[in-house]
């Protein structure tokens, strides 16, 4: 297998797995979104999303994306002032899991296509 060869599978990988987090975090949207701001519900940055629990697909799911960044962040998020520490620390384990995983794959997918990118560039197979 050629260079060129292993940079095209990587990419192609970058894309799918973009695809399986998309429709992950779409899930999440749909199906459990309620259980993130109820379990979240003295936060006061997670106050402002309860608009979006009646609106569209996407609106969920940029909700979601922006709690899982709470959630992620959660020092940074409690010491502004966003996320209450009583409920990140009651927050189920499951859904905390599953919020921190999505959004780090989604961090190092973004990672590998900015390297894949300039990889491409550097090598020339990208014009």
């Amino acid at each position: 297998m050629s260079a060129k060869d292993l940079y095209f599978v990587l990419v192609i990988f970058n894309i799918v797995a973009g695809i399986g987090v998309l429709v992950f975090r779409l899930c999440i949207a749909n199906f459990e979104l309620a259980k993130i701001i109820a379990g979240l519900r003295n936060s006061p940055g997670v106050e402002v999303y309860k608009f979006y629990l009646n609106r569209s697909l996407l609106s969920r799911s940029f909700a979601v994306v922006n709690v899982a960044a709470m959630v992620f962040f959660y020092k940074k998020s409690i010491r502004d002032g966003r996320l209450d520490e009583g409920d990140y620390d009651n927050f189920p384990s499951s859904l905390k899991f599953r919020l921190k995983a999505m959004y780090s794959i989604t961090l190092l997918l973004g990672l590998m296509m900015l390297v894949l990118f300039a990889l491409g560039k550097y090598c020339g197979w990208l014009k």
